[in-house]
């Protein structure tokens, strides 16, 4: 019998960074240790600096949130927060290149004036997810029946079915296993050990 490999979260065993979201904090873990965000590295800050000044939009939201001309490492952390909360097994910075962005559960989605700017919805295969597209595929990875997920989505089943099949030709996918893969990989569900 083959065991299945221990997956690790970047940073973990590689040179790789990931930023997450603990009890509100920032921490980073890299060279196999977790940090707070307060003992980035200098590289690191560097490579998110350069990612703020590439986007106006960013850097235009970040000074409405934090306008205090001494608040730079403020806006940095606000930044990691936003684009890079959530822990997953993707290096956020890798190489030293920075990954996009990765969905998580922002206590403030839905309701943040700087939602779709700061953060990011994930892509697939480069072709962006839309939030009623996440919704349905994290409805979808549970044991909820059709009927009752698309009740839950408030759509009448025959558009959920014409719904999920666009999505799942959107993917290059064809059945719920495979869709459950996808959502796992770019953050939407998390498996519980």
């Amino acid at each position: 019998m083959t065991q299945s490999p221990i997956k690790t979260y970047a940073g973990m065993g590689c040179s790789a960074t990931e930023f997450y979201i603990s009890d509100d904090n920032v921490q980073i873990i890299e060279n196999n240790r977790i940090i707070p965000f307060s003992e980035i590295s200098d590289i690191n800050i560097q490579i998110l600096n350069n990612e703020i000044e590439s986007d106006q939009a960013v850097q235009i939201e970040l000074l409405k949130m934090h306008p205090n001309p001494e608040d730079n490492f403020i806006r940095l952390e606000q930044f990691v927060r936003c684009r890079f909360g959530g822990l997953d097994y993707q290096a956020d910075i890798k190489d030293g290149i920075l990954q996009q962005g990765e969905y998580w559960e922002c206590p403030k989605r839905g309701n943040c004036q700087s939602e779709g700017i700061l953060c990011k919805l994930p892509s697939y295969n480069g072709k962006p997810l839309e939030l009623n597209e996440i919704k349905l595929l994290q409805l979808t990875a549970t044991n909820k029946t059709n009927e009752v997920i698309a009740e839950d989505l408030d759509l009448p089943l025959g558009s959920f079915h014409k719904i999920k099949k666009t999505i799942y030709k959107k993917l290059g996918i064809q059945t719920k296993q495979e869709a459950v893969v996808i959502s796992f990989f770019l953050n939407l569900i998390q498996f519980n050990n």
